[in-house]
């Protein structure tokens, strides 16, 4: 039976356990602040649009279902209930167990990159949630408050009212993926993506935002993301005819916290910089990062352990667009009859974090390198020594890869009330 947004409403607030926002004056107002991924969860939002780009994703949004749903209730989210039924119907098929799990339909944005464009979940220190609502600006492509913008952003702050939620606005545009904190009080961003998104502010006004929204105490800024998350549209090629569709640099694809103390950073050998355009001009930028995180403390004033994660082995796409195909206009630069080539943004570092569990990519198969072999089994056992507690589950995720992103942007955590 297709749901209401009034029955979603009601589904959804029971099995969140009757959090709402609070009510009554206070003394003291309540201190919101963004928990670490790390942290405990009730639940994981799954932005779950099908066929995107026109790849077979159903088997990794299963995958990634199969694997998070013993460990924390599932939100999934669908564009349309054709969609959701087709979703339904194929967890069903797999026997896996649906009582964690809730079925949302969110027509406002028809987008599996929830992490982006959904709600930021705040945990305030009474026990209550609050929800961020940042503005979108298509990832820099259109304007803040443009109707194509307008299209996409209002997830957030209908997802809010689903749960009712109070809403902290902001007009500052942000993606999710591009913020990560160490449940602390320090925040990591890219500078490139920030400024780029808010072309009207100072760095020291974007971080004054980011801290008064997101409750934290202290920055830390890095200066551009890996070139496999370029965006070929705003950023044109990364070297000759090799572009990059992805975000832009977001920090989930090279850079996270696995504990308050442990930052997990990418890292590509000498080697693999001389072998690849793309792998050189990351291995720069990744020496810049490296640099300013060997040097940056936290909100108290402590280094960092800083842990390296070898970056994927790079995919490529081949295409030559004719005059008039819409590629012509996202991949800035490119002409009619050109072959193109295009790295997909696979990556070790989009990995997920939940209650007991971490997703992470693996790219391996037959017919593939050895050397992917060897790192998809390295990144394992990385993850393992940092997660020593849960259970690291390796899904081949290309498919979703062909959108522009991975596991991680799919995915929004919400923090476990006391």
């Amino acid at each position: 039976m297709k749901l209401t947004q009034v029955a979603s409403a009601l589904i959804l607030l029971t099995f969140l356990g009757g959090a709402a926002a609070p009510s009554g004056a206070a003394s003291q107002p309540e201190i919101f602040t963004y928990p670490a991924e790390f942290e405990p969860q009730s639940a994981v939002w799954l932005g779950a649009a099908l066929r995107q780009n026109g790849q077979n994703d159903l088997p990794v949004l299963m995958a990634m279902v199969r694997a998070l749903a013993p460990n924390v209730a599932l939100y999934l989210v669908s564009p349309d209930f054709a969609q959701q039924q087709q979703l339904k119907s194929a967890l069903r098929k797999a026997g896996l167990d649906e009582r964690r799990i809730r079925y949302v339909i969110v027509r406002s944005s028809p987008t599996r990159w929830y992490r982006d464009i959904g709600p930021v979940f705040l945990k305030g220190n009474r026990g209550h949630l609050k929800v961020v609502d940042f503005s979108f600006n298509c990832y820099g492509d259109c304007a803040n408050g443009s109707a194509e913008a307008m299209k996409k952003e209002g997830i957030d702050r209908q997802i809010a009212a689903m749960l009712r939620l109070p809403v902290l606005h902001t007009r500052l545009a942000s993606e999710g993926g591009d913020r990560d904190v160490n449940g602390q009080g320090t925040l990591m961003a890219v500078e490139s993506v920030e400024m780029q998104r808010n072309p009207h502010l100072t760095r020291a006004q974007i971080e004054h935002e980011l801290l008064r929204v997101l409750g934290q105490k202290k920055m830390i800024w890095l200066k551009r993301g890996v070139a496999e998350d370029d965006d070929a549209q705003q950023q044109g090629p990364v070297s000759g005819n090799i572009y990059a569709a992805g975000a832009g640099g977001h920090i989930d694809e090279m850079a996270r916290f696995t504990d308050p103390h442990t930052i997990l950073l990418e890292q590509v050998t000498a080697q693999e910089r001389d072998s690849d355009p793309v792998l050189r001009a990351s291995y720069k930028r990744l020496g810049e990062n490296y640099r300013i995180l060997t040097s940056a403390t936290d909100q108290d004033g402590r280094p960092f352990r800083i842990v390296r994660m070898p970056a994927a082995d790079p995919i490529y796409l081949a295409y030559t667009f004719k005059a008039g195909d819409d590629g012509l206009a996202f991949f800035r630069g490119s002409k009619p009859g050109q072959p193109i080539r295009v790295i997909l943004p696979a990556s070790y570092m989009n990995f997920v974090i939940s209650n007991g569990v971490v997703l992470v990519s693996a790219y391996w198969r037959p017919g593939r390198p050895e050397s992917t072999r060897r790192k998809d089994e390295a990144a394992r056992r990385i993850l393992q020594s940092l997660f020593p507690d849960r259970r690291i589950v390796q899904i081949h995720d290309e498919a979703i890869h062909y959108s522009g992103g991975g596991m991680h942007c799919a995915t929004q955590q919400m923090p476990a009330l006391p």
